[in-house]
Order: structure tokens, then sequence, then C-alpha cells
């Protein structure tokens, strides 16, 4: 079968011929309908630090979210059969260490990740632990429940910042940004303000029923947020980007006893002045990784089904899966959404 691999270190991936692989005890071999490119798969094909040096080992087929048919089980699998459209999440959790038996597999304490410590789903077939698959509903669009494990970290985000009838401003416009506009809104938001840097973003996140966009390059973005809420600033900001300009707006703008709630990664330590804009502003600042397992699975799954929450406008790519260098370009150049890949 082909497969997008990372064969050595350095730049770049390679199509590959491997074999298909065999479903070992509690695993299941799925046919890949559809899978999709993070920002972490284009790091690891930069080969930028510390996403790939260090933990990164090739040879590996990469990426790590998808959707696709159960093919084949192995031994002992009981809650799937052939047939079944599956999702993937992508956090693979040992189910006994004290994290995980406290409910937060997510951060689990011997966490391994597809593409990272295993084989991901670029690939015409893949395996994985049936533990980690999620079972879609029949008929789900393959391109649509490729995106769940990406769309699960904007809803686990915006629901953990108890949105409903509050004044919300998100920074950051990428993929994770764009998914919180339309889960905000969903969930009850009251005036959603968006801060981003392009013209191709701002109008996905008026798709996504934002109803104020800011543009950071004209003009001072606080100023802006501030004009938008009588000068009191937002009950809630989630930070998106991690950038260190916005997370420091973040904390300026926000209003005395809200929240901040960064889903961000910085690529370097960031200086904050704690005194200032959390302790004297009786501040909620909270950190969000991944998703809660099953539990945002479970409250995405109602967002696209019973609410209707319609996610296409984030998708600006769809591309065959040998055309994989095509997508990379297009994430590299800060004007994409999600790019989805079919083999």
């Amino acid at each position: 079968m082909k497969a997008v691999r990372k064969l050595k270190p350095g730049v770049g991936f390679e199509v590959a011929d491997i074999g298909v692989p065999k479903p070992g005890e509690g695993e299941v071999l799925i046919k890949v309908r559809a899978t999709s490119i993070c920002g972490t798969d284009v790091h690891i094909y930069n080969w930028d630090p510390p996403w790939s040096q260090g933990r990164f080992v090739p040879p590996k087929t990469m990426g790590h979210e998808v959707c696709g048919e159960v093919a084949e089980t192995g031994g002992g699998v009981k809650g799937l059969q052939e047939g079944d459209l599956i999702s993937a999440e992508s956090h693979i959790y040992c189910g006994k260490c004290d994290q995980c038996m406290a409910g937060n597999s997510h951060i689990c304490e011997k966490l391994k990740f597809f593409s990272i410590d295993t084989d991901g789903f670029w690939a015409e077939y893949a395996l994985l632990p049936e533990q980690n698959a999620w079972k879609n509903p029949e008929g789900m669009d393959p391109e649509i429940a490729t995106l769940q494990e990406s769309m699960g970290n904007s809803v686990y985000t915006v629901q953990e910042s108890n949105v409903r009838g509050k004044a919300v401003a998100i920074f950051g416009l990428g993929p994770t940004g764009l998914f919180a506009t339309g889960i905000a809104k969903a969930l009850g938001a009251g005036k959603v303000m968006v801060i981003g840097g392009t013209k191709t973003h701002l109008d996905i996140a008026k798709k996504m029923k934002a109803d104020v966009l800011i543009n950071r390059h004209d003009g001072d973005p606080v100023k802006q947020i501030l004009e938008h809420t009588e000068g009191k600033g937002p009950d809630v900001v989630l930070e998106m980007s991690g950038a260190e300009q916005a997370i420091q707006q973040a904390l300026q703008v926000v209003k005395p006893t809200g929240a901040v709630t960064a889903l961000g990664l910085p690529t370097k330590p960031i200086a904050l002045d704690i005194a200032k804009n959390i302790v004297l502003k009786d501040l909620t600042f909270r950190g969000i990784y991944g998703r809660k397992i099953w539990d945002t699975w479970k409250i995405t799954s109602d967002l696209l089904h019973k609410k209707g929450l319609d996610i296409r406008p984030v998708i600006t790519h769809r591309i065959r899966l040998d055309d994989f260098e095509k997508g990379i370009e297009a994430m590299k150049s800060g004007q994409s959404g999600k790019v989805v890949m079919r083999p």
C-alpha cells in the first residue's frame, strides 16, 4: 500500500510502498477514507525542534487525524466490527496510571501519539487500538469525521470557558480558532469577537457566525475590543494562537473576574505580569490540552449531529494523499484552514 512517511531526519516526507499491517490483540485495521493535516505535521515536515528532533525517530507513517472503515479486527475486539466508520483519538493512553484512573487519560503519564511515537494514518490502511476508536454514525461524511479530533481541541477549550450569554474574544484564527468561533455561538455565547491577520481567515470566521471581525494589522486589537464592549472588556478570552503578543493582549483586555483560556502553544517561555494582569484582576487563567476522552467527543458529536454546527467553511483544501506537498505548502502559507486528504 501507499503511505506518506518520514524516512530519515531532515526536511520533507516521501510516498513509500509498504505492506498492509495485520491487527494484533485489541487492535483494528482500518481502510482510510479521509485524513487531514495538523500544524504538528508541518513542524515534523520542517524538522523543527522541539517537535521533531529528539523524540521523533524515523521511519514512521505520518498523520494523526483520520476517518476510516474497519476492515479487520484483531483478537479481543468486542465493540467494533467490519464496516464500522470510525475516527481516532490521537492520544494513546495506558488506562492504568493515576491520571487515567482519575478520568484524565488525555494527560496520561505514559502518553503516546500517533505519527510521533507510532505509525499514523496518512496511508491506505492503518492500525489503531480499539480503545482509541470513536464509532461514527452510519453515513457520516468522512471529511467531517476526520476533523473531529482537531475540532475536539476547540470544543474542550470553549466548553471549559462557560461562554453562554457572555462576550467572548478569540485570538488566533487558525483552524482551532475558526472551530472555536462556531462552537462558541452554538453553545450560546453572546457577542463573539475574533482577532486574525488575514482576509481569508476573517472571511471564514464570518461564515462561522462571528459577530465582530478584527484585523490585528488595522490598529490595536485591545482598543477595538474595548470599543465593542463599552470599555469593559470581554468576559472570556480564548487564546488559540500561542503568540506572545496575543497572550499579553488577552490578559490585558479581559475584564476583571473574567477568564482567559489558552490552547495555543508558545514556541518559547513568556514573561507575564502576573500581579497586574492576573492576581489584581481576580482572573482565571486556564490551560487546555487535547480533549477529554471521551466526554469531549460526545459533545463534539452532539454539536455536529444535534445542533447542526456546520464546520465545512473551515475546510479550504481537498486533495489526494499523493498531493500531500500541496497541503503542506497551503498550511505553511498562513492562508489555509483545514486541508483534507483522501487516499
